[in-house]
């Protein structure tokens, strides 16, 4: 009957819309008012333009350059520079250029000229896609590219290096003082320069995806400098002396490939610095070294995760045979705190334990940890009565007062006015060999700027 109802109304359907395009009768109002003339014809609509997108924008933006001069005349603050393939030979245009090259770069000389560039703030220096982009220097003893007192530069996609052979010079191939927030991303720095990157009171200098190699003293050269990072980098075939010469300085290394390297040793001599290795591989001799210079230096901690040639982790972190040099022999392993469980505590189980020894602190603004390697450990010991102290080397300590505030956590104002809280973590098993096991129970310390561990 459905389809019977539809074929009759069809031919109705249809008469009603011819009569109504003709003019026919219509039961539309008339419209209130008097409509205004209208004498222009309709304006024809225009495509609207696309908005720039922020490739487009960064394309216009950088500047492009194909000559050594054109390069450093246009080294200037905020400028983005994008080098065509090539190569950019900066001596030979520093021996006809003038002592100042721009407001930002002057020509040094050591034993030729070097490109020094000062005062600079987000500078980004690009090498093009489609082909190779090299800058070098002849000189001995120049750095390629030598910065001073520049922040937030951001240098990818170039080859440096000296243009002599390997094993004659006295400069690094890219050297930064006094500079802040470096990003160095897919560089290749390859020797004779001395160190990949040398640097001396500098922050915030991270280098990712980058090959340092065949350099003649070593792979990186860090005095006083605080957040380094080196992440996913190929750090092959350099020789010469430590091959990680580090001052006063930490640094993070996270998925590196060490191999290849030879010199008097892997890790820094400088008892003040330190660094964390996170999924790094590791060469022969590498691995020997670092075997071998555990027994005597502190403040080096290799995750888990490593992977050393000729050695498992577990025989690379075992205790020495000889038993009174276990401690110089003992291997820093960050805390595996995914492993670790919140644990319910009270005053009871608070004191069950004589006194709670610090093993790592970790900044709460960079994540960077360090380690208790003084010979006066610091400890926390807790009473029943509400009363504790932070044992440090100084014999008074820091008394305090603790008070709960949950199940889980616990406050604490000291004596001298300083605030912190804490809470208990059990471990679920392996969060770090040979101190911690399953149920093994950790004290987080929580203070403004650092969590404190304590086992």
């Amino acid at each position: 009957m459905k389809k019977l109802n539809i074929r009759v109304l069809a031919p109705a359907l249809l008469l009603l819309a011819l009569l109504a395009g003709c003019g026919g009768p219509s039961e539309k109002a008339e419209p209130v008012g008097t409509p205004e003339p209208t004498s222009a014809a309709p304006a024809t609509m225009q495509p609207e333009s696309p908005a720039p997108t922020e490739e487009t924008a960064t394309e216009d933006k950088a500047i492009p350059v194909s000559t050594a001069g054109e390069f450093l005349e246009a080294i200037a603050p905020g400028a983005e520079i994008e080098l065509a393939p090539g190569t950019y030979n900066l001596t030979a245009y520093l021996s006809e250029a003038s002592e100042t090259v721009s407001d930002y770069v002057v020509r040094g000389f050591t034993d030729g000229w070097q490109a020094e560039i000062h005062g600079v703030e987000g500078l980004t220096i690009r090498g093009a896609a489609g082909g190779k982009v090299e800058v070098v220097a002849e000189p001995r003893y120049s750095d390629v590219l030598n910065f001073s007192d520049c922040s937030d530069i951001v240098i990818e996609n170039v080859t440096f290096g000296h243009t002599i052979e390997q094993g004659h010079c006295e400069g690094a191939v890219l050297s930064f003082d006094h500079c802040r927030n470096i990003r160095l991303d897919a560089l290749d720095l390859y020797g004779c320069g001395t160190y990949g990157v040398a640097a001396s009171d500098t922050a915030d200098l991270v280098l990712k995806n980058c090959i340092v190699r065949d350099c003649s003293y070593g792979i990186i050269d860090l005095s006083s400098c605080g957040n380094a990072a080196l992440e996913s980098c190929t750090l092959k075939d350099n020789g010469g002396f430590d091959m990680l010469s580090l001052w006063g300085s930490f640094v993070d290394f996270e998925s590196c490939t060490f191999t290849g390297n030879m010199g008097s040793g892997f890790l820094p001599s400088d008892s003040e610095s330190g660094a964390h290795f996170a999924s790094c591989s590791f060469g022969q001799w590498e691995s020997r070294s670092i075997r071998e210079e555990l027994k005597t230096k502190e403040g080096y901690a290799f995750d888990e995760d490593c992977l050393f040639e000729g050695y498992s982790w577990a025989e690379l972190t075992a205790p020495s045979d000889d038993p009174g040099d276990s401690e110089t022999n003992f291997v820093y392993v960050a805390l595996d705190t995914t492993l670790l469980k919140v644990a319910a505590f009270d005053a009871q189980v608070l004191t069950a334990d004589e006194y709670y020894i610090l093993y790592e602190l970790v900044d709460r603004a960079s994540g960077e940890v360090t380690y208790e390697t003084s010979e006066d450990v610091r400890f926390l010991t807790f009473d029943a009565d509400g009363r504790g102290c932070f044992w440090t080397d100084n014999e008074k300590g820091r008394p305090f007062s603790y008070e709960m505030d949950s199940d889980y956590s616990c406050q604490v104002s000291f004596d001298d006015g300083g605030k912190a809280s804490f809470g208990l973590y059990a471990d679920q098993g392996g969060a770090l060999p040979r101190i911690s096991e399953e149920g093994h129970i950790w004290l987080a310390l929580y203070t403004d700027d650092e969590v404190l561990w304590f086992y």
